[in-house]
């Protein structure tokens, strides 16, 4: 029974896209262009206020504080969504976002006048502290009350880059005797003002009116059933920017038209989806289909990620995000998004030099402790205090993976290796979810210092070393076992795609909770909507994770 399963699953009907059709599928889209020149505009206008706001041959250092206050205000602006297609055609969004942006950015200048102005003495004494307080205090209140407080470290965080940059070139641009903080103020407030009458100028009577025709999207719609009708119907009500192209559907799909919405014709099958899209100039695909299996889902999303198009789904489809995850929004209707950008070579090279920064620093702080666990380790019980585990890295390739010895030597690991294998064939169900952990508990193998290790996830901070090595990372999918790795279906090993890490998503939401499955999509989540702050999101729960205990056997 399983066997035909998984033969059925692995029967992808969508045929693998080639170079050469991704290439012209990214080309038509024209998005970039749109964003592009949303970007473009801001930094005009922000710095032509700056020029009248402070004359760079009067005052050097002014000009240079605004010109740093620009660049925090445009990357507010990327936070706040204000160059996301899908939100600024609602007038009230677009104005309700530009007003959080220039005020987080009035907040970031108020930081760096603070800062700037108190006694050198006091910001040496108080400054650190004072500031792991507050990220502190604000981080646990968002995830005590689930209030959306993280935004409130962005002015933090530019505000100390702003005056590292300040600092350093000061030297060059001493300040004079006549410096003033008051045309900063100015230079925001005129750059608001500015902004708002520009920009309401540009998308709302350019851009979503009088060229309305260019700047419209095509969206393809996987599925017929009641949600699809209803996302199609709240699409034409709003009356957002999209043109819905048509359905798709698996088998059957003659009768995949749409009855809430006229005219919108059912275009083939999903065997049919590259062919479709370049011929449709799709650039969004929402996929609401109850009956799609999970394989035919990731390959909906593989595709999509080789084209450039941005995958959409219903909550109802991946019902452990909807839970576990904050929900995006498809022109004000929530759904699920993944992104369509593949990651540059430059960002993972970021990513890998940030988890070094962190890494480093910690593993040398950390290392007395790391001492007096090898002194406990070898105290209890024979054999080597670290366990050398061979596991599967990115791109399937195999590494050591450096772990304290928890359990005693010789052990049987049939034991973990039989359970593991139920759990990845799914004879491991909800129910079974329900009555407990999906995890070997009290296991007879570990000893009473592994127990403390396990339950406590010490016994993971060798794998550090891996992290400095270059073979995981701090966060991303956790390694898996190669007797693991063969039993995976196709689509369970696209979780190899980056490099493994430490803690992950599956580990700070469900843990010892989540199906098998449900972790695999939850990596695959990570994956194609990786980003720097997504990590740190993700190490400051770990904290919490740990130190609550949740889910450690």
């Amino acid at each position: 029974m399983i066997d035909a399963e998984v033969e059925t699953q692995n029967t992808c009907m969508i045929p693998k896209i080639e170079p050469q059709s991704a290439n012209r599928i990214n080309k038509q889209h024209g998005l970039l262009s749109y964003k592009g020149g949303l970007v473009l505009h801001d930094l005009l206008i922000l710095m032509a206020v700056t020029l009248v706001c402070c004359r760079p041959w009067n005052s050097a250092a002014q000009f240079l504080l605004n010109g740093l206050m620009v660049a925090a205000t445009i990357s507010l602006a990327i936070n706040f969504r204000l160059y996301s297609y899908h939100l600024i055609f609602s007038l009230r969004h677009h104005l309700v976002a530009i007003g959080k942006t220039f005020l987080f950015a009035l907040l970031t200048l108020s930081i760096v006048i603070a800062i700037m102005t108190i006694p050198e003495e006091t910001i040496n004494a108080y400054l650190v502290p004072v500031t792991l307080v507050t990220a502190t205090a604000v981080v646990a209140i968002n995830r005590k009350f689930n209030w959306d407080l993280l935004g409130l470290l962005y002015p933090v965080g530019f505000s100390f880059f702003i005056i590292g940059i300040f600092e350093s070139i000061r030297v060059y641009f001493p300040l004079e005797s006549s410096f003033s903080w008051y045309p900063s103020f100015r230079m925001l407030f005129l750059g608001a003002v500015s902004i708002i009458i520009c920009r309401t100028i540009l998308v709302h009577l350019i851009f979503n009116r009088l060229l309305r025709k260019r700047f419209r999207r095509q969206v393809l719609i996987v599925g017929a059933n009641s949600e699809a009708n209803t996302f199609a119907k709240h699409v034409l009500d709003k009356n957002a920017p999209f043109w819905i192209a048509g359905t798709v559907e698996g088998a059957h799909y003659e009768n995949c038209r749409l009855t809430e919405v006229p005219n919108k014709a059912c275009l083939g099958d999903l065997r049919q989806l590259p062919e479709l899209s370049l011929q449709h100039k799709i650039s969004e695909i929402v996929v609401t289909s109850k009956s799609i299996s999970k394989h035919d889902l990731i390959a909906i999303l593989d595709f999509c990620t080789s084209a450039g198009i941005n995958a959409w789904f219903s909550p109802r489809l991946m019902p452990i995000i909807d839970v576990k995850l904050h929900i995006d929004s498809f022109c004000g209707k929530p759904m699920i998004r993944l992104c369509s950008q593949k990651r540059s070579w430059l960002f993972y090279k970021l990513k890998h030099i940030s988890d070094a920064l962190i890494t480093l620093p910690a593993f040398i702080l950390q290392m007395p402790f790391f001492l007096m666990i090898m002194a406990l380790i070898k105290l209890e019980s024979k054999g080597p205090v670290f366990y050398l585990a061979r596991a599967i890295g990115k791109s399937g390739s195999p590494f050591n993976m450096y772990k304290f010895r928890s359990m005693y030597v010789d052990s049987d690991k049939s034991i973990h290796q039989q359970y593991v294998t139920k759990l990845i064939k799914g004879e491991i169900d909800q129910e079974d979810a329900e009555k407990g952990p999906i995890k070997i508990v009290q296991d007879p193998r570990v000893t009473k210092v592994g127990r403390i290790l396990r339950k406590l996830s010490l016994d993971e901070l060798p794998q550090l070393i891996n992290v400095l090595k270059g073979q995981m990372s701090l966060v991303g999918p956790r390694p898996c076992l190669p007797y693991e790795y063969e039993i995976y279906q196709d689509w369970h090993k696209k979780r190899t795609a980056v490099r493994p890490g430490i803690t992950g998503l599956w580990q700070v939401t469900g843990r010892s909770e989540v199906l098998f499955e449900d972790m695999i999509l939850l990596d695959l989540y990570y994956i194609y909507n990786n980003s720097l702050m997504l990590d740190l999101q993700i190490l400051f729960e770990t904290v919490f994770v740990v130190l609550g205990k949740k889910g450690a056997y």
